[in-house]
């Protein structure tokens, strides 16, 4: 698991998560990993949380098997694929997989979630903001007082603090990496690493 907060709209995508990796067995640090996968060639975006093994393989069928040049045929591959790479893996071992990209035919950007505990079913999501794990957090008061980094720096590092706290803990750490799409550009950049970034191992 890990923090995953995005925004989107018909113009751009912003994506920032953590790259801690913790152990499935005792939940405790095990080393840092990238959990944001852009894909220019498909004007997209893939990031993942849960199950490491079958992020990585999804992205390799997408590197390998998925011609397309955006994302809607794309996402129409995705749902049945998930489920024939799933059916290897153990049904604890929960993922979820978030895709957003470009539509040429629909003139903007486009999201979906697609949740091992939902048989990854194609969820379209609405232009949005959204963070998981939630805190109370004024992610837009931040914004607008000290930038979108910052806000982002703030919010994660709540998640942090939040979850260090918690016995069943998602594992939250390492480095904050933000990606930023639009139409015609992917920006990824490491905007903040923790203090503890070098014990967490």
């Amino acid at each position: 698991m890990t923090a995953i907060n995005f925004m989107f709209n018909a113009e751009t995508v912003v994506v920032a998560m953590d790259t801690l990796s913790i152990s499935a067995e005792d939940r405790t640090p095990y080393k840092f990993i990238s959990k944001i996968f852009p894909l220019p060639h498909l004007q997209s975006v893939m990031c993942g949380t849960g199950n490491l093994d079958l992020i990585l393989e999804w992205y390799t069928t997408i590197q390998k098997n998925v011609i397309s040049y955006d994302i809607d045929y794309f996402s129409d591959l995705t749902s049945d694929t998930l489920k024939k790479l799933k059916a290897k893996y153990p049904s604890e071992a929960t993922t979820t997989i978030y895709q957003f990209g470009y539509s040429h035919e629909k003139k903007t950007f486009r999201g979906f979630v697609y949740r091992s505990t939902n048989n990854f079913a194609s969820e379209e999501y609405q232009y949005c903001t959204a963070q998981k794990p939630q805190v109370d957090f004024d992610f837009f008061g931040e914004a607008e007082v000290h930038g979108l980094d910052a806000a982002f720096i703030k919010l994660i590092t709540l998640q942090k603090i939040e979850d260090d706290a918690c016995e069943d803990r998602v594992g939250i750490g390492g480095e904050i990496h933000r990606f930023v799409m639009t139409k015609d550009s992917n920006k990824l950049d490491i905007i903040h690493r923790f203090p503890d970034h070098e014990e967490s191992l």
